[in-house]
């Protein structure tokens, strides 16, 4: 055989595996701009849902934020103004919005969103409703919220008490359940079994030992009870992390599997599942009031979209708008409001003894009433409007 025969049949052999890897090649390029893609929009979405429900933020005045020391943990959202925003940077970007059945298709691929709230989480899932013809339909639902809740209970071995996770079968003094929030407030209920009734729902800190006396309930020596209060205060406060993100998965991991039924009526082949990865990642990311989604199913280059492209997106710091009044040098002669208090027209206009000196949203600014001492004189200052100079 000629060496130009070798050459040719060395060719004919080789030419199709390298045709196969720079296909190969190629395809996974491809996937991995497409995946990136993907990722870029899922967390531009999550940006502006998260910038939304700041917007309708507000704090719930019945309690005493400052005992925890973590302002910025006790958030109160809209999780409905949250999951449309999500939905609608989604519609626009892909070019669907306004056409019912390209965003039903698109749903399909978000297969949840989960709102972290302060004290539990709301996912929003596909599922059938009845319309109003009466016939049944499949659409975004937003669910009530599940709370954060762990059980405990004390129990009592002759003179010795200790508490076990859950409820116990035998020498039961007391069960307790506990809703955490994002900090070491809680909300406790329970029953004593020593008195047969209801323990008082109360909510506290944990460190509050003025009002945490009910974490100990059924517990009636004095040195028992103090040593048991201080072993279950930080056993709380250990397992207070992982209770909520297994609370989160749980939710999430039921609302992907659901999603498989909607999708095979849909023709959607792919399987969609929560993995395990996702919630050791949840673990780390749930320390605060924000947003999660993940996109699933969608195919880039040679494989499918999953949980890899997963977002998160944490509300900062509450917002405040701090109240000025205007003095004879003030440029802007009315009361306003501050985003920033190194506007220098709150820097100019500040009165040091306002009360409040802050809302938590706009509304609330606008229409605010506040006290103060100006020129020496106590005032009454009343309707405030947006600083020109800071923009809020």
């Amino acid at each position: 055989m000629k060496i130009t025969d070798f050459a040719l049949v060395f060719i004919a052999i080789i030419i199709p595996f390298m045709l196969v890897l720079y296909i190969n090649i190629t395809f996974t390029i491809k996937a991995e701009e497409m995946e990136l893609y993907y990722q870029t929009v899922l967390n531009s979405a999550l940006d502006d849902a998260a910038y939304e429900m700041k917007q309708v933020e507000s704090q719930d005045k019945q309690i005493d934020y400052g005992y925890s020391d973590k302002l910025n943990k006790k958030i109160n959202v809209n999780a409905q103004v949250g999951v449309d925003s999500f939905f609608e940077t989604l519609y626009n970007t892909f070019g669907v919005k306004g056409n019912e059945a390209g965003e039903s298709y698109l749903n399909l691929f978000v297969p949840a969103v989960a709102v972290i709230e302060y004290d539990g989480v709301r996912v929003s899932k596909n599922e059938t409703v009845t319309g109003e013809d009466g016939l049944s339909i499949t659409q975004r639902v937003l669910k009530p919220k599940r709370y954060f809740t762990y059980t405990y209970s004390i129990v009592r071995n002759g003179g010795e008490y200790s508490y076990v996770q859950g409820i116990a079968s035998d020498n039961v003094s007391s069960v307790h359940t506990i809703e955490f929030t994002m900090d070491s407030f809680v909300t406790h209920r329970g029953y004593d079994y020593a008195s047969n009734e209801e323990i008082d729902v109360e909510s506290f800190y944990l460190e509050d030992s003025k009002n945490n006396k009910n974490l100990v309930i059924g517990v009636y020596d004095t040195e028992s009870k103090n040593k048991l209060m201080n072993e279950i205060i930080s056993s709380l406060k250990d397992i207070r992390p992982s209770i909520i993100s297994n609370v989160v998965a749980s939710e999430l991991s039921y609302a992907v599997n659901e999603n498989n039924y909607y999708a095979r009526q849909s023709g959607v082949i792919y399987s969609f599942n929560f993995p395990a990865t996702t919630q050791d990642e949840l673990y780390n990311m749930v320390d605060g009031v924000g947003i999660v989604a993940f996109m699933q199913g969608i195919s880039v280059g040679n494989k499918y979209l999953n949980t890899k492209a997963f977002g998160v997106s944490s509300l900062g710091n509450t917002t405040r708008y701090y109240f000025t009044a205007p003095i004879t040098d003030s440029q802007i002669q009315m009361n306003l409001y501050h985003k920033d208090t190194n506007c220098p027209e709150y820097r100019l206009s500040r009165i040091s003894d306002m009360s409040p000196r802050y809302a938590t949203s706009k509304q609330e600014a606008a229409t605010s009433e506040t006290t103060g001492t100006q020129s020496g004189v106590k005032k009454t200052f009343r309707g405030f409007y947006p600083c020109p100079i800071c923009n809020p």
